[in-house]
């Protein structure tokens, strides 16, 4: 009975913060399917705050940001640059637009003049163009929270199991 008051907390900790990071799996793999980014971009919007020994909760956030044209695969081509946001639809053109690479702020994106400014002169200034962010592809990907918290959830139960089985052989 010592090993179980001891080690449950512990183990319990352990179960919980093994199922955000298995719900933050799972999101981001059914949302590479969906949209034209790649797991690394899409794992960069996310992150998982696990959870302490004093508050039993972990969470994952889903970072708002816009995420630039260029992490959707965007090409420069002789009428604009075209790109695709969600995988199995057309290609998309923006017709007046251009790859540019900032090098102060190390930065290529796509741009276009911003014609809408009272500065613009036929030349400048110009605007950013970005695509979705990833809270946007999450609410667009039909089923998606249902399938994560029921993931999350069997993956810590399962993590749990494990876990009293080590204290069970005294490992923990």
């Amino acid at each position: 009975m010592t090993a179980y008051r001891n080690s449950s907390r512990k183990a319990i900790q352990r179960s919980i913060n093994f199922g955000a990071k298995q719900g933050q799996k799972t999101g981001v793999d059914e949302m590479a399917k969906k949209a034209n980014l790649t797991k690394k971009t899409i794992r960069e919007h996310t992150k998982v705050y696990p959870t302490s020994i004093s508050a039993l909760s972990a969470k994952v956030v889903l970072k708002g940001e816009p995420i630039s044209l260029i992490e959707y695969k965007a090409r420069q081509t002789a009428k604009g640059v075209s790109f695709r946001i969600w995988k199995g639809k057309p290609l998309e053109r923006y017709r007046h637009a251009f790859i540019w690479t900032l090098i102060k702020e190390r930065y290529t994106g796509v741009f276009e003049p911003n014609v809408d400014s009272p500065r613009f002169n036929g030349f400048g200034p110009y605007r950013r163009k970005s695509g979705p962010g990833v809270p946007t592809i999450y609410e667009k990907t039909q089923g998606l929270a249902g399938k994560v918290e029921q993931i999350a959830a069997e993956k810590m139960m399962g993590e749990l199991k494990r876990q009293v089985g080590l204290i069970d052989r005294g490992f923990l």
